[in-house]
């Protein structure tokens, strides 16, 4: 019975997935030539190298040029994908958190596409149809709160304001928010800006009209800007928060073929 020794290997109870799982535990800790990952699994030399080969070929695991191995791209899109998920995760906890805390209908963040808005998330109260607004589906910028906070940064940014809109848009970027009424009722926009100072998303809330008057108080307010400030901090990278795209070319087998 052969006894694995690799770091940082939990055993499933699968022998082959077992194995599998104390090669990859070795070339956690960097490029490793064969017989590293022999010794270091307690495993046979030709089961490493027919494992390895194996794994190779569902681009797990390739060989650089020195010929060492390493973690193939498969395992680098698994691993953009499980950081996405659970900044998707951590946010949607805190839109819900916010939502809870403010008592709104509604709390959602939403993100440029083109010269449309997307929805990225949100936490809701109650499905309803105006409250159901395909989350997901690209909208055209409008007049309501949360296209003038985009639309604040976007015609600053490329000077296409004069006068009056100037006015606005810098007052926008100045106070970091803005509130009006739509078809949802009242709705406050909140700017969620990056390191550079530009803008990364927009987090609304919506809440009935009639139950706030005219505007939300400014305690919601408040916990809105905080609620933004922390999400700005816990938004993926800009290359990462988009499908991750498939490599161009396929998993090649590469390294050594035989004993």
């Amino acid at each position: 019975m052969v006894t694995i020794t690799a770091p940082s290997s939990v055993p499933s109870g699968v022998g082959v997935l077992d194995k599998v799982s104390a090669i990859l535990s070795v070339l956690e800790q960097g490029p490793v030539h064969l017989p590293t990952v022999v010794s270091e699994t307690g495993l046979t030399r030709p089961t490493v190298h027919r494992l390895v080969l194996a794994v190779q070929d569902l681009g797990l695991v390739e060989a650089d040029q020195q010929g060492q191995f390493i973690a193939g791209p498969r395992l680098a899109r698994l691993a953009m994908v499980a950081h996405q998920a659970i900044a998707v995760r951590e946010l949607r906890r805190e839109l819900g958190a916010l939502r809870a805390t403010t008592g709104a209908r509604s709390v959602r963040l939403h993100q440029r596409h083109g010269d449309q808005r997307l929805c990225v998330a949100e936490a809701l109260r109650h499905k309803t149809a105006l409250s159901d607004r395909n989350p997901g589906r690209a909208v055209a910028m409008g007049t309501d709160p949360v296209s003038r906070v985009f639309l604040a940064w976007q015609r600053l940014s490329r000077s296409h304001v004069t006068g009056s809109d100037a006015a606005e848009c810098s007052g926008i970027r100045h106070r970091g928010w803005v509130q009006g009424v739509t078809d949802e009722g009242l709705v406050l926009a909140v700017a969620v800006c990056g390191r550079d100072g530009e803008l990364a998303a927009v987090l609304s809330l919506s809440s009935p009209s009639r139950r706030t008057r005219c505007s939300f108080r400014r305690e919601v307010i408040k916990n809105a800007v905080e609620a933004a400030a922390r999400i700005s901090r816990r938004l993926p990278a800009q290359e990462s928060t988009g499908p991750v795209k498939e490599l161009e070319d396929p998993p090649r087998r590469v390294g050594p073929r035989s004993e």
